[in-house]
């Protein structure tokens, strides 16, 4: 077919049919790059819609293919690096022992323990320690924010809290009276 009578095909079958033929392996590139269901299913959503808004663009239902291909991976690394960023931020602002709110009564020598206990944690633990306990974020929150599954907040919190209890066996006498 030569770019002239694609042009007059019906663009929305031509999608429809990428969509009902490709979607599957466009999810799981989408997928495979990301490791996040919901994640893959909104890069390929936007990408549908995307190819829909340059229908002008594309020339052949076979560049429509490579189009769709070529745009869920480019998304998808997109997604990956906005991740990444945002875990550095975030690592930055765990890092940064001035803004860890310690929670009240735990002044001196006390909060430098837990701060030295924080910081001899594991980086993901730490950061998902910080978020759902000092800064009273949600698992759902925390699980979005570092783009990691439910489970591995829950998993990661609870060993993170059993290593700060060996750190700091002082802070569970204190808090356990």
């Amino acid at each position: 077919m030569n770019p002239d009578q694609f042009e007059q095909v019906d663009f929305r079958a031509i999608l429809s049919e990428q969509v009902r033929q490709s979607g599957r392996l466009l999810f799981r590139v989408a997928y495979g790059l990301l490791r996040d269901a919901a994640g893959a299913e909104d890069v390929c959503q936007q990408t549908f819609m995307n190819a829909w808004e340059h229908r002008g663009r594309i020339r052949s239902p076979a560049a429509l293919r490579s189009w769709l291909a070529t745009t869920v991976t480019n998304r998808s690394l997109e997604v990956l690096r906005r991740r990444r960023t945002e875990q550095r931020v975030l690592r930055l602002d765990v890092a940064s022992r001035s803004e860890i709110e310690i929670p009240r009564g735990y002044e001196g020598e006390l909060r430098d323990a837990i701060l030295d206990g924080l910081a001899k944690l594991p980086e993901q633990a730490c950061l998902i320690v910080v978020l759902r306990v000092m800064r009273g974020l949600s698992g759902g929150e925390v699980k979005d924010l570092i783009g990691c599954s439910a489970s591995e907040v829950s998993r990661q919190l609870h060993r993170g809290l059993e290593q700060l209890r060996h750190y700091l066996p002082e802070l569970e006498t204190e808090i356990n009276g």
